[in-house]
């Protein structure tokens, strides 16, 4: 339906947002709209054979008809599925309806949101969010109110139905559109979806850490990996950015925003003859902040421990006396876990980090190799690409580009970026360390990119 207003304000994220003239108000209002946001624990897990979600039974979804009357202004878009960095392909459906309309149903009552995925084989999946009416402002009126919804699907032909409902007069808008999926053009890890559903609904997580690992999300990539050689895998994920973005919260987490997806997905790889274990290292306090041996499922309550208390920029004064070291901290730890053990096994280390410039750091003697047959070490600097002409862009968790505010001017079109082509970056400290050890490096600037990373060290890995 046409909009009067041209919306402005930022794009989604996977929560409710508001966008419009009133910005003094928006965080408010916000926070009051996130607080109705509603999703049962049980309903993040989708079935191979679908799932039917309690609410629909409150209400006749299956009998509105598509070509009904619209009594709700709204609008409705469902962006084509594309690579996220969980490695799965994600669809996103928006819904955004007109806040005069919002502001006019303000009471004791409710906003439904409603949506419903329907796969060639006639398999449902259905979800929905509650928004909450009662304590609405007048800035509404002003406003968008942006609801997206999130699944992870496989290639293939959907039939979208999406609906918004007012509780108490059970007036509603809805619109059923016929989506395709297209499988990758070139996949190197063809049949990693294998046994996955069609659908696989991705609850509302709003912040981070949790945004990061997904951990309603428990369905597995199928990555099995046969070995001649028992192998045992080091996984050491870099939580600290570059020195000279130490003390930024932003910096943090936009390279957690890939690396912990990344570890999620190393974890999930099924290693017959080896085992992998997990480690997080604090660079700038000299430890490692999490370790968990003969991984099967990550103990993600203890890595959110650590995120939770971790405040980038707030350093006592050994530590900082000590920052002199965060290199020397690292090449011990890399040379310790590519010792071989007594269990025969060949010792691979895969090194999980963004960009890492560190500034006056103790010079690392390089030890003597012991032979590259008898250990693999992989370096994998993964790192946001931002795309040319579209402003500031900061790394989307579920892939793509979230734009920041600013001018409501209108942007000429930009053709997408080459998805091989990685801006120059130099070398960076954590690259310089490893290259004595007959490292192997990587360079990752987008979730295409990183998916060619994976299969090539998987590759590598199961020669072996």
């Amino acid at each position: 339906m046409h909009m009067s207003r041209q919306p402005t304000g930022t794009p989604n994220i996977p929560r409710c947002r508001l966008s419009g003239a009133a910005g003094a108000h928006s965080l408010l209002l916000l926070g009051l709209l996130l607080s109705g946001l509603l999703l049962s624990g049980t309903q993040a897990r989708s079935a191979d054979t679908g799932w039917r979600d309690p609410e629909f039974a409150r209400i006749p979804f299956d009998k509105w008809p598509s070509e009904s009357k619209s009594q709700i202004h709204w609008t409705v878009t469902i962006r084509p599925a594309d690579l996220s960095t969980h490695q799965r392909l994600i669809l996103r459906v928006t819904l955004r309806v007109d806040g005069k309309d919002v502001y006019k149903r303000r009471g004791n009552r409710e906003l439904l949101a409603l949506i419903q995925y329907r796969d060639a084989a006639g398999n449902v999946w259905q979800n929905h969010k509650s928004i909450d009416l009662a304590n609405l402002r007048p800035a509404v009126q002003s406003q968008y109110l942006d609801t997206t919804f999130y699944a992870f699907v496989l290639p293939g032909d959907y039939t979208v139905k999406a609906a918004v409902c007012d509780s108490s007069t059970l007036e509603h808008s809805v619109t059923v559109r016929k989506v395709h999926v297209d499988p990758l053009k070139t996949d190197p890890l063809a049949g990693s979806w294998t046994g996955l559903p069609n659908v696989d609904l991705v609850p509302p997580t709003v912040d981070p850490p949790e945004v990061w690992f997904l951990p309603d999300v428990t369905t597995r990539l199928n990555l099995h990996v046969p070995t001649k050689k028992p192998v045992h895998i080091h996984v050491l994920l870099n939580t600290t950015p570059s020195q000279r973005a130490a003390g930024s919260v932003t910096a943090m987490r936009a390279n957690m925003s890939l690396l912990i997806p990344a570890l999620k997905i190393f974890s999930a790889v099924d290693l017959p003859n080896g085992s992998l274990d997990a480690e997080l290292l604090d660079l700038t306090h000299r430890r490692v902040t999490f370790e968990q041996k003969n991984v099967h499922e990550l103990d993600w309550p203890s890595i959110q421990k650590f995120f939770a208390g971790n405040r980038p920029g707030i350093i006592d004064a050994a530590t900082l006396q000590g920052q002199w070291k965060m290199r020397k901290f690292f090449w011990d730890e890399v040379s310790r876990k590519l010792e071989p053990g007594t269990d025969g096994a060949v010792p691979v280390v895969i090194v999980l980090s963004g960009p890492a410039f560190m500034e006056d750091q103790e010079p690392v003697e390089p030890s003597n190799s012991q032979g590259e047959a008898q250990r693999r070490l992989f370096y994998i600097r993964y790192r946001a690409q931002q795309q040319p002409g579209r402003g500031n862009g900061r790394a989307n968790i579920f892939g793509g580009t979230m734009m920041g505010r600013g001018s409501a001017r209108m942007q000429p079109m930009m053709p997408p970026p080459d998805p091989d082509y990685i801006p120059p970056m130099p070398v960076d400290d954590l690259e310089h360390t490893v290259e004595p050890l007959n490292a192997r490096l990587f360079d990752a600037a987008s979730t295409q990119q990183f998916r060619r990373v994976l299969a090539a060290i998987l590759e590598q890995i199961s020669r072996m």
